[in-house]
């Protein structure tokens, strides 16, 4: 998932680690630097399967798994 600041400009690329670190990875659109590299919620993750994907709403980054949906703060 991408998400953008004003719908063009600093692009933020969003993936999670599923089954693996399952840490919430955000990387600059541009440079691939890590800008987001999991925390908060993050760190208490489980479950996350492959090909979930995160979904973006009213200023935060949700994600699934198995027992429950994790929200993340953007701002």
């Amino acid at each position: 998932m991408v998400t953008t600041t004003d719908g063009h400009a600093e692009a933020i690329v969003w993936g999670v680690g599923a089954e693996s670190s399952n840490r919430l990875m955000g990387f600059d659109g541009d440079t691939g630097q890590v800008l987001f590299g999991g925390g908060g919620a993050a760190e208490n993750m489980s479950n996350v399967r492959r090909f979930s994907s995160p979904i973006a709403a009213k200023g935060r980054i949700f994600v699934a798994s198995d027992t429950a949906v994790y929200a993340f703060t953007t701002r």
